[in-house]
This record gives structure tokens, sequence and C-alpha cells, in this order.
């Protein structure tokens, strides 16, 4: 049969070469393509790996524009800033909002709720090799990228409905089931709650909740802790029902653009000198949140190195130790911190025009000579009294 197409003559010879009837066959094997079809369908809306780990879905975009949000304002629907994210604050983030967060779900803003959550440890003492770092908005740029990196929805990834966002999203799922089996009003919690550090991860996915709610019914969210006022509860499944939107972050006011491009410039100079000590300051505040006097207490930055230059979005270079290799040619640049705030790494710096005369004072008005910069090698770069030697000891 070799260039033989698919004609009905040469089909119907195959299944009589199998001793299969081609007219009797017919209306089994069509009833066979409608479960095959079927069954592919079903394999599509609940695809997993082989760990049970979710393969990427249809990624929504729930970011909403500036005239989109107003719309929806207007129409009564429920508003992330103003409703959801105080509820998330208050309740959630606590826990949830640590770089080792209950299946690294964290919901300190809606990027991070929108990433979703994963099976992985972040600490394993048992671990012989180590772990790749899954910091938000550093170690990968786009929920996409979470989803090859092992990271599951949390939220709906299927239909539209309003049924479709409730009945398939593991944090509306979480926050019903506690609503079901809510907390006795007093005495210790059972023996099922287990709180130790090293307590066995369980990680719902949406296909697998219901082996987990039925196995742990009282694990609803928030875990272990008395569950939302029911106008919380309210706000929560609203806002999902609704396809968990939320408008595209607010841009520093003109005023502040021109504080950060003064910084970004101090920061970012030619000369040998200026750049070991543009690196000297990064090396000592690469872990602070920084704010300018003046500003909304809310508003902090981080000092990044980004591939890219002030004036164009920030590009930063994913380095785990602020000496590491950058790789390139880079600049340092202040990144807005949009997230919840958390008190443990906390640590504020205040900077503007006082600091930068400050500096000039100690690093640059001082006489001295920076032949060369030197390199990142980790023989060298991980010596400050190595690398800075050249800057003068009374500014250090």
């Amino acid at each position: 049969m070799k260039g033989q197409g698919l004609t009905s003559r040469g089909f119907n010879g195959f299944l009589r070469s199998m001793g299969i009837d081609g007219a009797k066959a017919l209306p089994w094997l069509l009833g066979s393509c409608w479960v095959m079809v079927f069954l592919v369908g079903c394999s599509w809306m609940n695809r997993e790996d082989a760990d049970g780990t979710p393969s990427p879905g249809e990624i929504k975009n729930r970011q909403l524009s500036e005239a989109e949000y107003l719309d929806r304002l207007a129409a009564g629907k429920v508003s992330y800033p103003k409703d959801v994210k105080p509820i998330l604050d208050q309740r959630c983030v606590v826990c949830h909002g640590c770089y080792d967060a209950p299946c690294q779900l964290k919901l300190e803003s809606p990027e991070a709720l929108d990433r979703g959550a994963s099976k992985a440890l972040v600490y394993d003492g048992a671990r012989m090799q180590s772990m790749a770092p899954t910091r938000m908005g550093v170690d990968a740029k786009s929920t996409e990228s979470w989803r090859k990196r092992g990271f599951y929805p949390v939220l709906n990834e299927g239909g539209d409905s309003e049924a479709d966002e409730i009945n398939h999203a593991v944090l509306a799922r979480m926050l019903l089931l506690k609503k079901a089996n809510p907390l006795p009003s007093s005495g210790l919690l059972s023996k099922d709650f287990d709180l130790g550090v090293n307590r066995s991860q369980e990680c719902p996915t949406d296909s697998s909740f219901d082996t987990f709610a039925k196995k742990h019914p009282a694990w609803g969210m928030p875990y272990g802790l008395p569950g939302l006022s029911p106008q919380e509860h309210s706000v929560l499944i609203g806002w999902l029902k609704e396809g968990a939107r939320y408008p595209s972050p607010t841009e520093p006011s003109r005023v502040t653009l021109k504080s950060i491009l003064r910084v970004e410039t101090f920061l970012n100079g030619d000369s040998a000198k200026e750049r070991l000590v543009g690196r000297y300051i990064y090396e000592h505040l690469f872990m602070g949140h920084l704010y300018f006097k003046g500003n909304t207490h809310r508003e902090f930055y981080r000092l990044v190195r980004s591939t890219t230059p002030s004036g164009v979005p920030i590009d930063e270079i994913p380095s785990i130790r602020p000496y590491d290799d950058p790789g390139s040619r880079f600049y340092y640049r202040l990144k807005p911190l949009r997230q919840a705030i958390v008190d443990k790494n906390h640590d504020i710096y205040e900077i503007g025009d006082d600091r930068l005369r400050r500096w000039r004072t100690l690093f640059l008005n001082e006489a001295y000579e920076v032949k060369a910069v030197p390199g990142y090698d980790p023989g060298v770069a991980a010596n400050p009294f190595v690398v800075f030697q050249d800057l003068p000891p009374q500014a250090r």
C-alpha cells in the first residue's frame, strides 16, 4: 500500500485484512472518535505533569488599563487596591509575604498572586544542590516564565464564566472550604493542624483539590486562624468572580522621577572613581528599601543593576549576591517596590539631594586616585577590603 491514500476502499481493505467488517465497525469507530475527543478535551482542561504539577494553561491578562479600571469602578466592580489589597495585607501576607511562604504562594501583589504556587521547597536540608532562586519580580519577568519554572495557577485559567472563576481557582476553593468548616470558637486546635517549622507541605492544584479537601476539611484559608469576616469573604469571592482584575501600577510623580534621575546619574558616572563609588554604595544598599523625603509613606525603591540605562524600563540583572559578576554593561537603577511591606525585611534608607551632597563630600571631593575598578572574579569581588581599598578610610 506504499503511496496509497486513505481512501474508503483502502481503509475497508485494511479492516478486512484484520478480520473486521467495515460497515459494522463504522458506528463503533465513530463512537471511539468521540470518546477520544472527549478524553483529549479533559486532558487539556486538567493536564498535569508526571509529578502532579499542572502544565502551563491559558494565561490570562488580568491587568487593566487606567480607562478600563475607571470604567469598572463606575460600574460598581470590586477594586483591587481599595477593596482587596487591604484584606490580603491584613489577613494573608503575614504568612504569604515571605520568600519561603507556604507553597511559595505570595499574596503581596497581584503579580505574585497571578504567578501562583509551587510544590518545590525553598529550604530543604536534604537537597544536595542549591535551588535556583525564585524571587518575585527578579528571577522571572512574566507569569508565563513562572509556569515554565513549575509554578501552577491558583486563579482560574479556564473558562470565563463566574462559575469557572470560582470552581477552578484554588484560592477561591480554599476560602470556601474555610467558610464551610470554620474553626471552633473556643478550645485548642485539633491535632490535624501541623504548625511545625518542618511540617510537610500540602500544595493542592485545581484537579487535586477534592482529594485535599476530603483529607483535610479544616485546612481552608486562613490556615489555623479564624476565618474572614462575612464582608471580607464576600469582597474576595466577588473579586474572583469578576476575573481577579487589577489596575496597572501607578508611575512615580514628575518630581520623584527627577529625583530618581539625579540619583541614577550620580551612581553611573564614567570615571573609575565614580564607578567604584557607585559600586560601594550599591553593595551596601542592595537590600534596603529606599525612599525620598516628602513622598508618601508607602513609596519605596530598590537599588538594582539593570541592563538598561535611565529613561527606559528596568531590566534587572538577577544576581544572587551584590558582588556577583553582572556579565555585561550595566546601570544602577531605582526600581519601585510594588508589593506589601513586611516588617522583617523592611530596612529603610532616605535618599535625595541631601544624601547626594553627603556622598559627594565623602567620596568625590577628596583628592585621591582610582587607577582601575576591580573586576568580579569571586576571589576578589567577595573581599571588600580589596575591592574598596582605594576609597578614603574616613569615607568608608
